[in-house]
């Protein structure tokens, strides 16, 4: 994977990865030299552990509990499924219904596992190896994923049930789980 880093006249620097499904691009606010030599080190550390991949968005509001009130998105890789925590305000917008991002078609993202999890404490990223055993279950306003590591770590999901989340799952999974998927 190859970085590139500019320094632009705003006082923005533009990171580039390149990588065999494309450029990844992110602009980030540098306010100082001391950020700007953070921004250097963490890029280049950040490099080898980027993941470039193929990604569906699922849900753009879902929590990882009943007493977890801040949505966040949910996305399908083709090894894992990664939670990223959103904020207060995508929360309120989220709730009223999904919003106006296509959750059918693809992207290609880049994400760096360990960033994610560093990030918040319910950001998730649950490989599809490490799995133990997946329940699906519906709702009438709210669907989820309850999910039993190897290591016997439990992970919940919840989503609205209007967004697609539960049935692209229901696809995805039962091949991959197999018997490992509980209906």
């Amino acid at each position: 994977m190859a970085l590139s880093i500019e320094l632009q006249f705003d006082g923005t620097a533009a990171l580039t990865y390149q990588a065999p499904l494309g450029l990844l691009e992110e602009r980030v606010r540098v306010r100082s030299l001391d950020a700007w030599d953070a921004l250097l080190d963490d890029a280049v550390q950040r490099a080898p552990r980027l993941k470039v991949q193929h990604a569906q968005l699922l849900a753009a509001s879902c929590t990882t509990g009943w007493l977890d009130w801040v949505h966040g998105e949910l996305w399908l890789l083709p090894d894992s499924l990664v939670r990223v925590r959103g904020g207060f305000v995508d929360t309120v917008v989220k709730s009223i219904g999904p919003g106006i991002r296509e959750h059918t078609a693809t992207s290609v993202i880049g994400y760096d596992p360990v960033a994610v999890l560093g990030a918040h404490r319910t950001n998730k990223v649950i490989p599809f190896d490490g799995i133990a055993h997946a329940r699906l279950h519906p709702g009438l306003t709210t669907a989820g994923l309850a999910v039993t590591m190897t290591d016997g770590t439990r992970h919940t999901l919840l989503w609205l049930s209007s967004e697609p989340a539960r049935r692209v799952l229901a696809d995805r999974l039962l091949p991959v789980l197999g018997s490992r998927m509980i209906r």
